[in-house]
């Protein structure tokens, strides 16, 4: 039982983990994420839900030169 349980954790947890840099240099990728934290399909509490989150909040601060553009 033991051994099911934590394959299905390392499958579960297989998918790439993003920064806040990452999401910071990519509009597409935090916008993707974006979508999926809000509407339920990704945990919020998981790590790529908080480093976009963060990424957010970096990139709309006045002082932030911003990374990418409209």
């Amino acid at each position: 039982m033991l051994v099911l349980i934590t394959a299905m954790f390392l499958f579960r947890s297989n998918k790439k983990t993003y920064t806040v840099e990452d999401f910071e240099d990519n509009k597409e990728i935090l916008d993707k994420y974006r979508k999926k934290c809000e509407n339920g399909e990704i945990d919020g509490d998981s790590l790529n839900c908080q480093n976009s989150h963060k990424a957010m909040i970096g990139l709309s601060r006045p002082t932030n030169t911003g990374k990418w553009t409209d």
